[in-house]
């Protein structure tokens, strides 16, 4: 696929590893725990974003997980600069989030949120040729991207989830500059 995208002109930039550990373990096999995210441009990025995520605290005393080592003081207060292993997506288990006739995975709107928000401005276009249950398409509808995107499959999730279809999104904290 990436000498294929290559030879269409299309430039790697990042290779985001999305850890959801959403399936019980295969025998004789790693425990699969994270997605995969392949970032490409067609030439130079015309558009990338700075995103800062929330910094992280225990849900239950509410105290910061890290200490930055003892440098907390001087960091950013809007948070911390995004990182190209993304720890902090929920998994989509729950029907609120998905189409009750699911046959395609769902991704958490917040890793599409994340990804629109970080490569695109508001009337730029999202290429997404892979379209399974529409979650690009209908986050591009809400942040106001025109989008463009292809599937053979599953049209009917598609369609339900981009006319409302009572499906939530996951709730996203992050900070975009610019």
């Amino acid at each position: 696929m990436g000498a294929y995208l290559t030879s269409l002109g299309m430039e790697f930039r990042h290779w985001i590893a999305v850890e959801i550990s959403a399936c019980l373990p295969i025998p004789g096999r790693l425990h699969p725990s994270h997605y995969s995210l392949l970032y490409y441009t067609k030439g130079k990025a015309k558009t990338f974003r700075r995103i800062r995520t929330p910094i992280q605290t225990c849900r239950h005393c509410g105290g910061e997980v890290k200490d930055y080592g003892g440098h907390r003081d001087a960091m950013n207060p809007k948070g911390v600069n995004l990182k190209d292993v993304w720890s902090d997506i929920p998994p989509v288990r729950h029907w609120k989030f998905k189409s009750r006739d699911r046959r395609a995975n769902a991704l958490s709107t917040k890793i599409l949120d994340r990804v629109v928000e970080m490569s695109t401005c508001p009337g730029e276009l999202v290429l997404d040729p892979f379209g399974g249950s529409g979650t690009t398409y209908a986050v591009c509808e809400q942040k106001s991207r025109r989008w463009l995107g292809m599937e053979i499959d599953f049209a009917a999730e598609i369609v339900e989830r981009l006319e409302g279809g009572g499906i939530l999104n996951h709730k996203n904290d992050d900070y975009v500059e610019g």
